[in-house]
């Protein structure tokens, strides 16, 4: 969980995204402004939340949430 409250909180629903999620995420984090939290919902059958879990562990701004439904 975040300590501080960040000024932005941005979201991301997504669904079989493996394509993509790595470079977006990548994206977001490499950005000057730094103040926000990222916070994925996912309800993927790929590999989408093994790279969202990485993602996670590397950057503690980041929030998964993964549903099976």
């Amino acid at each position: 969980m975040i300590k501080n409250n960040p000024r932005i909180t941005i979201g991301i629903p997504i669904f079989n995204g493996e394509k993509f999620i790595q470079s977006k995420l990548e994206n977001i984090i490499s950005q000057t402004f730094q103040d926000f939290e990222i916070i994925i919902y996912d309800n993927s059958n790929d590999k989408t939340p093994e790279i969202c879990r990485d993602f996670m562990v590397k950057d503690q701004r980041i929030q998964y949430f993964h549903e099976k439904k």
